[in-house]
């Protein structure tokens, strides 16, 4: 049996683990962020302070018995249109009521998992705590929640100098702060946020000693990747573990977090945060092997997003045909296993 960690986003994290629970002799544990605050999920954390659902609802709908998984996905990422619950998201309010009726979030999860009869899985959120993002910008200033960061109301051109994930009621007193004293925020306060960090959820010791495969997905670097690392002692779980790792590449930068970023920027973020340069394969597309068209580019530039260029020689890398290429460039799910199945083989 091969144990393999999943590190990454929801929907990202979805396409591929549809198709890895195929593979032969697997069991996949996806790994997933709780620090999510957009939408419905920022109503349900606000008002009711649960833990963000939504990256557990695609990790749970991709591991569900295929005769289920389309209809699973369309009903739990089902909005409603109109009247008071009017964009809430089915699947936030399920497992808000999970929680209420079992009064144990453990056995919430446990028993969802059941009812999508999962045999070769396991989903773990990072932590169990209330957390949000803070991330602190070259200019000395900050910002908090997730979706400030990923839509950013700061100069979308100053580069993320550090990043943390921080217990959520430091982050109110932040919020205060910030409107209160801007940049001149007490120094005791921040460095207070940083260091009391938020635990990490209590399985992951055993579940990075006992993997034999780490593979980080595709993804936002600051707000849908890093967060999963970033709680009291993940970073050091996944140095010690002898688990391979392996690193996807992102198809293009993204201007709010990563622009104008190349591979070997991202691979120094990496570096930056876990203090080691961790990665057994690092998987990226062969821009030789795709023709894309000036007008494709285009309509991308227009969206702020470049190719993440390969620019670097490293006996790790991999370049392989990932994509799909529609109206849309994205990696292909299929393309991707038949890689990754070379390599956990």
């Amino acid at each position: 049996m091969k144990n393999i960690v999943v590190i990454g986003w929801g929907s990202w994290v979805f396409n591929v683990l549809k198709w890895l629970k195929h593979l032969d002799d697997v069991f996949l544990t996806p790994v997933v962020t709780m620090s999510d605050d957009g939408w419905s999920t920022g109503f349900l954390r606000d008002e009711y302070g649960i833990l963000p659902p939504g990256d557990l609802r695609r990790s749970l709908v991709a591991l569900a018995d295929d005769d289920k998984t389309d209809f699973l996905r369309k009903l739990f990422a089902y909005r409603f249109e109109n009247g008071f619950l009017k964009w809430q998201n089915l699947w936030n309010l399920i497992m808000f009521a999970s929680e209420n009726i079992t009064k144990d979030y453990w056995k919430a999860l446990n028993e969802l998992e059941q009812l999508f009869e999962i045999k070769n899985g396991k989903v773990y959120p990072a932590t169990e705590e209330k957390t949000r993002l803070l991330a602190i910008l070259e200019n000395g200033e900050f910002v908090i929640w997730e979706t400030n960061i990923d839509i950013p109301k700061h100069d979308s051109n100053l580069k993320i100098e550090w990043f943390f994930v921080i217990k959520e009621e430091y982050a109110k007193i932040l919020s205060i702060s910030e409107k209160v004293w801007k940049k001149n925020i007490s120094n005791f306060l921040l460095e207070q946020a940083i260091s009391d960090k938020p635990w990490e959820n209590k399985n992951l010791k055993n579940i990075f000693e006992e993997t034999d495969y780490i593979i980080f997905w595709p993804g936002d670097l600051y707000t849908s990747i890093l967060p999963n690392l970033l709680v009291w002692d993940t970073i050091n779980f996944i140095k010690k573990s002898k688990a391979k790792k392996i690193y996807i590449s992102n198809l293009f930068t993204k201007v709010w977090e990563t622009n104008n970023f190349k591979l070997s920027d991202f691979l120094t973020v990496f570096a930056k945060y876990i203090q080691k340069d961790i990665f057994d394969y690092i998987l990226v597309q062969d821009l030789k092997k795709i023709e894309l068209s000036k007008e494709f580019l285009e309509k991308y530039e227009q969206e702020w997003k470049k190719l993440v260029e390969i620019d670097l020689k490293d006996n790790r890398i991999i370049k392989e045909d990932l994509i799909s290429q529609t109206d849309v460039l994205r990696h292909d799910s299929e393309k991707l296993t038949k890689v990754l199945s070379k390599i956990l083989n």
